[in-house]
């Protein structure tokens, strides 16, 4: 793996102005010591993120779309209109629905369908439909289909729910452009490409022999 090149050392003090002498800090006892070092565990780091971009979206996609299966089944094309869904849902996520329907409807009118509300919804939402509150409404009714690879027993909800909170916290750190090198990369890679195993063994496969994950982890740089 070819990280780019450091900052020439006239360079490195305003590197590391602008991108914070504390976020730099942060690497400070893994590597030693020495501006070039720093930024080598910090350039690794940033690789690692941005390897991580592709088993992420699809596990987030592979989980939106199983669950959103379960609605259009169990509700109709017009799921988000249901009022026992509606009801059911915890304020902050009924206010998120009302404000993707309203944007969604701005943008495509009368043609905008269920799938336009589906992609527009963030992770966090379809990780809330797999919590208890929904235990009647979808789970026994379709959501459990939808995951046939999850472990088959009376835990398999909450299993699911702990598994999509994991991965989703994981994509929020890399998206806040936060370290993650050391917070156990390899584990959290087993957990992304296992929610996707529970969706599709197939696409969980293919995930795995076209990531590069495993191999940026294992390239990191000497200390």
């Amino acid at each position: 793996m070819q990280l780019p090149n450091p900052p020439r050392p006239d360079q490195f003090h305003a590197v590391k102005s602008v991108l914070g002498s504390e976020r730099f800090a942060r690497y400070s006892p893994s590597v030693a010591a020495g501006d070039e070092k720093l930024f080598e565990c910090y350039m690794w780091n940033l690789a690692l993120c941005e390897t991580f971009y592709f088993p992420l979206q699809i596990a987030e996609i592979a989980t939106r779309n199983a669950i959103h299966k379960a609605l259009l089944f169990r509700l109709g094309q017009r799921w988000f209109e249901d009022r026992v869904f509606v009801g059911l849902l915890g304020a902050m996520f009924r206010d998120e629905l009302a404000s993707c329907l309203a944007s969604e409807f701005d943008q495509h009118g009368a043609a905008m369908t269920a799938h336009h509300i589906c992609s527009a919804l963030n992770f966090g939402f379809w990780e809330h439909l797999t919590t208890k509150r929904f235990e009647r409404l979808l789970w026994s009714r379709g959501v459990r289909h939808n995951f046939p690879n999850a472990p088959a027993s009376p835990r398999t909800r909450d299993e699911l729910h702990n598994l999509i909170e994991s991965v989703r916290r994981w994509r929020n750190r890399i998206a806040h452009h936060k370290a993650i090198f050391d917070k156990t990369p390899s584990r959290k890679l087993q957990d992304t490409l296992r929610l996707i195993h529970w969706v599709s063994g197939d696409t969980a496969d293919w995930v795995t022999s076209a990531s590069a994950v495993q191999a940026v982890i294992n390239a990191r740089p000497a200390p």
